[in-house]
């Protein structure tokens, strides 16, 4: 081995790929710059993850889940598991067999647990493919994330879904022999992921074409000073390799996310299946760079996030102008080509299926490739850092180079995150906010203020009850809401008991995206017989309580 190649995966952290392995799978070998440095990101990651985790109400989804691994076995929680992240429910419903089900934090803390972990991988995969700094940088920008924390405190699959297709990168992209162990975990890891959700799917095939061509690309320049040999002796050569045994594999594995399409395309027809499918945004990229880094409430991002965009746009010639000043590591090995075919490649391929075909856009959809674009953030500024290091030693060659670069690294990673934090925790509010619909809250309302004989007091909510009753029973309440069949608008026929039985009060229960109920129906048979007596208010969601006139019965 030459010095210069020596001293390459020296600085790239590939030697402790070789050695100090935890199961294989983590290297040991790091700074203690580095380790500390992840210790207190890792200590932040888990704080701001694990505060409030129980203290807001399970809003619709999160209830969709209780209620499908809620009171059955796992046989009735499979059912339909083709469905929208059916996969992940089941794997949920392990989970809250481990947890139970009476406790929101503990149902949403495998979440939190996937989040913080997510955090040390992006970590330790930068690191290993830039330099530690670049991890650093990349797993900071990720340890404050407004999109990365959200959904480590939900009860659904995204998280640790996204865990799972990066686990299984983190392996594909290791220069080295996997081993069975390791082919094993990432195929299944990766069978379940797109298994959850088809854009899961969609992130792992977009990476695993990249390896493949990268791999191919790699093994054919390898051959440039041997014997000539044909093009299609040399892709047999490598098929026949290690790696391309491995890597045929995981693609044969992710290729069976086609079967997925038709549930692609019925989320993005026009049923009622597709009422969370979004308009694509004008300026897309804009729009998803907003929800991951730091977004106002739906406003502008800070301008410390705005000037970031920047590194994403100029990667190209930060990698050209990097190369020039080192050029020990082959060109089709930087990061770059991985991160920005998984990011960019996943949003390109929506946007272009919204365009062309139907809307596909939902900003969630996207946390499954969310890692790639921090990586890339961490992967550009930290060769930035090594060329304005590098430029200024040139006037002045009396610095330490990497101390220079450490230290500038910590303090952009600083400034970063508490600038984040700031707006996260004090402009946002996020902790004090409520964003969630507060079923909880309207489920005790009812609890207390429903006399213990509803005989003469009708309850009808907007959307199904279930949603209410799932913590109703919780409560060991008696409160029955009526139970009716048809998602949103209610109908005549829900409402004929009010007429028929001539209810002293009826009780109007909504919540989840309140306003977009139409409430003619409801108006028609209330009115002339019952007048509003109080409208009681909560987070996303309403109870109106009407009163019977007494002086119609006279």
């Amino acid at each position: 081995m030459s010095k210069n190649t020596k001293n390459a995966q020296i600085r790239h952290g590939e030697i402790g790929m070789e050695r100090n392995q935890i199961g294989g799978i983590i290297p040991r070998d790091s700074s203690a710059a580095y380790r500390i440095s992840l210790f207190m990101i890792l200590i932040i990651s888990t704080m701001l993850r694990f505060r409030g985790l129980g203290v807001e109400s399970f809003w619709l989804d999160e209830l969709t889940t209780l209620d499908a691994v809620d009171g059955g076995d796992w046989r009735d929680t499979m059912e339909g598991w083709l469905s929208m992240v059916g996969m992940g429910t089941w794997l949920l419903y392990w989970w809250a067999q481990i947890v139970g089900t009476e406790s929101d934090y503990a149902l949403r803390s495998v979440s939190a647990i996937a989040g913080v972990i997510l955090i040390y991988i992006v970590s330790e995969f930068t690191r290993r493919h830039t330099d530690e700094k670049a991890g650093i940088i990349a797993a900071g920008m990720m340890s404050v994330s407004y999109l990365s924390i959200l959904y480590s405190q939900e009860f659904r699959p995204y998280m640790f879904t996204t865990l799972f297709i990066w686990i299984s990168f983190y392996l594909i992209r290791k220069p080295e022999r996997l081993t069975k162990p390791q082919i094993a975990t990432s195929a299944t890891l990766l069978t379940l992921a797109y298994l959850i959700h088809y854009l899961a799917g969609l992130a792992i095939v977009l990476g695993l074409i990249c390896d493949f061509i990268i791999r191919i690309k790699t093994t054919i320049s390898s051959h440039g000073t041997q014997e000539p040999i044909g093009l299609s002796d040399r892709i047999r050569d490598y098929l026949n390799s290690n790696h391309g045994q491995r890597l045929m594999i995981c693609f044969s594995l992710a290729s069976v996310a086609i079967f997925m399409l038709e549930k692609m395309f019925l989320d993005s027809s026009s049923t009622n299946h597709s009422m969370w499918i979004n308009d694509t945004p004008r300026r897309p990229v804009v729009s998803l760079f907003d929800y991951f880094v730091a977004f106002d409430d739906r406003g502008t991002i800070t301008d410390i996030a705005e000037s970031l965009w920047y590194f994403v746009l100029l990667s190209p010639l930060i990698l050209y102008l990097h190369r020039k000043m080192n050029t020990e590591r082959e060109l089709e090995n930087e990061i770059e080509w991985f991160v920005w075919f998984v990011g960019g490649g996943s949003m390109l391929m929506v946007v272009i299926y919204s365009v062309l075909v139907r809307p596909l856009w939902v900003s969630r959809y996207f946390v499954f490739s969310m890692p790639a674009w921090y990586i890339l953030f961490g992967n550009s500024i930290s060769k930035t850092i090594d060329l304005m290091v590098s430029a200024f030693n040139s006037q002045r060659s009396k610095l330490d180079s990497t101390t220079w670069s450490w230290a500038i690294a910590l303090v952009f990673t600083a400034i970063f995150a508490s600038n984040s934090l700031h707006w996260l925790v004090n402009d946002f509010e996020y902790y004090e906010q409520g964003g969630r619909c507060d079923f909880r809250g309207m489920s005790e309302w009812l609890d207390e203020n429903t006399p213990e004989n509803q005989d003469d007091v009708f309850i009808v909510s907007q959307p199904y009850s279930r949603f209410w009753d799932l913590y109703l029973d919780r409560m060991g309440s008696d409160v029955e809401i009526d139970t009716h069949g048809s998602w949103g608008d209610l109908g005549i026929g829900q409402l004929m008991p009010i007429i028929d039985d001539e209810s002293d009060s009826v009780i109007h229960v909504r919540g989840h995206k309140k306003d977009m109920w139409n409430y003619d129906e409801l108006t028609f048979v209330l009115n002339g017989s019952y007048e509003l007596e109080q409208s009681y208010y909560f987070t996303e969601g309403q109870i109106d309580v009407y009163k019977r006139v007494r002086w119609l019965d006279s």
